[in-house]
């Protein structure tokens, strides 16, 4: 269990791992007899930074899901959202643990900074002694680092200071860039639908559908902010997938509670429904779902 206050001051946290390290509850790898199931992959909006687990919008469309009236199956939904996970890392998961679980539909959850994981590249990420995973600057501080950071709110803040310090120096990734053709990041966006479509391969191998989340993060948007889900939607067209785009939704839903944490820039309870919401929708209409 995980449990302390936000760096940015805006909310508290209590997070219980399954022993997957799923923030997720137990599930049997044999999926039971007349149990659809939905492999959730993706990064720290799909874990659900900022929301309790019942908060979560993978947890929230399992709900939605059951609560249909009528004769449908049970929906089982495999909350394998890991912060910091991005498609290679994801297609990973899927390819060696997520073949166990047999699952029938595999909903992977994209956010723009995916784009940026993917220019830092796999070895930004190392496992320590310890089994902690680390930065590779932060592994550089050896074993007195990591006990202080176990230990330590103010070491672990002084230290992710430190670790975007060097990074800066070392990457200059261009976030605009995301969101034009044959930008800085177009070589990013390639390995992105790589990625998606080694998980498309493997999916069709275990009898899975696939279906991309296109994630917002925080507006205000503009006509630029809907660049990535046109080009996964056409990506998605070409190769048998499908998409969900959250951002219409979202856009809508401005006007309300906020969204997103201010500071943190992940969803609030609210944000994350309105992401459940869309997801049920999309299944419900398209008969995605039994």
């Amino acid at each position: 269990m995980l449990s302390g206050r936000s760096e940015t001051d805006e909310f508290d946290y209590v997070h219980r791992h399954n022993s997957f390290g799923f923030r997720d509850v137990e599930h049997a790898c044999n999926k039971g007899e007349g149990v659809f199931r939905i492999l959730g992959l993706g990064d720290s909006f799909t874990y659900g930074v900022g929301a309790e687990f019942e908060q979560t919008y993978l947890y929230r469309l399992e709900e939605m899901l059951n609560g249909r009236s009528g004769d449908h199956p049970r929906i089982e939904i495999i909350k394998a959202g890991i912060p910091r996970y991005y498609p290679q890392l994801e297609r990973i998961l899927l390819d060696k643990y997520g073949r166990g679980f047999s699952p029938d539909l595999v909903l992977v959850g994209f956010a723009p900074n995916d784009v940026i994981d993917t220019y830092f590249g796999l070895d930004a990420v190392t496992v320590d002694r310890s089994g902690f995973l680390k930065t590779r600057e932060a592994d550089e501080l050896g074993t007195l680092g990591t006990r202080l950071c176990s230990n330590s709110h103010v070491f672990r803040v002084i230290l992710q200071r430190y670790v975007d310090f060097r990074l800066s120096r070392k990457f200059r990734p261009e976030f605009d860039e995301i969101f034009k053709d044959d930008g800085y990041h177009e070589k990013d966006w390639r390995a992105v639908e790589g990625e998606y479509l080694q998980i498309a391969t493997i999916a069709r191998e275990i009898d899975a559908r696939v279906l991309l989340l296109n994630i917002p993060q925080k507006g205000p948007w503009s006509e630029m902010h809907r660049y990535p889900a046109k080009r996964l939607g056409s990506w998605a067209e070409k190769n048998g997938v499908g998409l969900v785009d959250v951002l219409p939704e979202m856009a809508e839903a401005s006007g309300g509670k906020p969204l997103y944490d201010e500071l943190d820039g992940h969803c609030t309870p609210e944000g994350y429904e309105v992401v459940a919401q869309a997801i049920f929708h999309h299944l419900t209409q398209h008969r995605l779902v039994p």
